[in-house]
């Protein structure tokens, strides 16, 4: 009773603090935003790159036969079939985002108080989670909401060992770094802004330095199982073999890499809002000495100049390496998700930097500032994700509804092909491939494939041209058809029996 009592009032002391009291409210705010959307989205149709996830996870939790590919990493699979083995919905994989997503709030609040103080934290906590990536992305069994959440504490280890030489540390974010690069191989992105960091901050001093071989070598223990069974699975390391997944053609990586970092520039009011695009601007402006003072840092040893330098590559780093990393128009906003912590840290300590100019003059003004801005850039992100989210949140619902349909009427070893794959595959339980290129291709295949029972035409998901009035032609019986409405006369999803 007298610990449980002492606890007691370690809380409340706690709680009275006003900065911690502020956060506290800020996650119980976000929480009840994220519980509110969990509600009303919590059982959405997954989608392309959601259904191989979950599709990999039930091959892993009922022995199911599925085609692994080296572009999916493996953690996310392993913790969702560990969750199927409890409850086989994917209300448990999505409390885990859920989790996830409250757990990047904490981990940029710890990074923004440790570089520039608690007000800077709460600010971008704030801001964080309001923001529509984070928010859109919770309700998503992806592996970007846990690259977010990963990238986001190795920062701050990292940077702890760098600002109290804490080893402890260093090796926490060794082994968050690692598990980050499990979800999702490009959070390793974060390693290349530490190798130049180190590099520009400690030459090659950092070459004696125990602590950080120590912690290389946690980071490659970690992955080398995922390595071996890359090896075992497909014949090759399979870091470079998911990099080629989605690679730039030969000789095109520099002009794609352009074209597609200006993709992501003019994504910027949206994906950060005006008012925080407009900061993040001030906000590196005011690393002017960063820039002045190279040589000093280069050849001294100024915190504040490391402290910029630090933020501004974990800020520029995602964006170059994945725009320079794909092919064209591969642009989507989830690919710089990991560059959120450093924008809303820059952004919130040019709004705490201008709030204390104006305080000089009048207290009253600054504080209105502050809660003006606040409102500017988190009303139109809170919109924006509220309607994304609701409109998006039934999209894919044919392939949903006919899976559920193909697996409570066709037989197990019964096999599917399809334009939509992943999602049929992981409803219907079902082998399920995709089209082949040409029908003569097509005509081969299933001749050696007797089990070859439906096939699926959507108006969603594209399909090659000879595909389209390949029933038609063939005779084909139509089992099962689906409608966007009671009103449309042309179905988006029809499923045909191959007899």
């Amino acid at each position: 009773m007298q610990t449980l009592q002492k606890r007691k009032q370690k809380i409340i002391k706690w709680t009275k603090n006003p900065y911690n009291a502020t956060l506290l409210l800020i996650l119980i705010l976000a929480t009840a935003i994220r519980l509110y959307y969990f509600n009303l989205v919590g059982d959405q149709p997954v989608w392309w790159d959601e259904g191989e996830y979950m599709s990999m996870a039930k091959a892993m939790a009922f022995n199911i036969d599925y085609n692994f590919l080296p572009v999916r990493p493996l953690l996310l699979s392993i913790i969702s079939a560990f969750f199927f083995k409890i409850h086989p919905t994917e209300f448990l994989p999505r409390v885990f985002m859920l989790t996830l997503s409250l757990a990047s709030l904490i981990g940029i609040y710890l990074l923004g108080k440790e570089m520039y103080g608690k007000k800077v934290g709460l600010i971008a906590v704030t801001l964080m989670s309001a923001s529509y990536l984070n928010l859109f992305y919770t309700f998503r069994l992806l592996v970007d909401l846990p690259s977010l959440t990963f990238f986001t504490f190795s920062a701050y280890f990292f940077y702890k060992y760098f600002k109290t030489n804490s080893h402890k540390m260093l090796y926490f974010g060794a082994i968050t770094i690692a598990l980050g690069t499990l979800f999702r191989i490009t959070t390793a992105t974060f390693l290349f802004a530490m190798a130049i960091y180190v590099l520009l901050t400690q030459k090659l001093k950092f070459i004696k330095k125990k602590e950080i071989w120590i912690a290389a070598i946690i980071f490659i223990l970690i992955l080398t199982p995922y390595i071996i069974w890359g090896y075992l699975q497909f014949n090759g390391f399979i870091i470079t073999l998911a990099g080629a997944h989605n690679a730039p053609a030969e000789g095109t990586m520099i002009p794609n890499g352009f074209s597609n970092m200006l993709s992501y520039i003019k994504l910027f009011p949206t994906t950060f809002s005006l008012p925080v695009l407009l900061l993040l601007i001030i906000g590196i402006f005011l690393m002017y000495n960063l820039f002045l003072g190279l040589d000093i840092l280069l050849f001294g040893k100024e915190q504040k100049l490391n402290k910029d330098l630090f933020l501004l590559l974990i800020f520029l780093l995602p964006i170059i390496s994945v725009s320079f990393s794909l092919g064209n128009n591969y642009h989507e906003d989830r690919y710089i998700i990991n560059s959120l912590p450093a924008v809303f840290i820059i952004a919130s300590s040019a709004i705490i930097t201008i709030y204390t100019i104006l305080k000089k003059k009048s207290k009253y003004l600054a504080i209105a500032l502050i809660i003006l801005f606040l409102a500017l850039a988190i009303y139109p992100q809170l919109k924006y994700a509220d309607n994304v989210i609701k409109f998006k949140k039934d999209s894919f619902g044919e392939f949903k509804t006919s899976g559920i349909w193909l697996k409570d009427n066709s037989q197990p070893h019964e096999e599917v092909i399809t334009s939509s794959w992943p999602m049929t595959g992981y409803y219907s339980q079902r082998n399920t491939r995709g089209f082949i290129k040409t029908e003569e291709e097509f005509e081969q295949y299933k001749s050696k494939h007797p089990n070859l029972k439906y096939f699926i035409i959507s108006a969603a998901q594209g399909s090659p041209p000879w595909s389209y009035d390949y029933a038609q032609r063939h005779n084909l019986t139509s089992i099962n058809a689906y409608f966007a409405d009671q009103e449309q006369q042309q179905p988006i999803l029809v499923i045909y029996r191959l007899d």
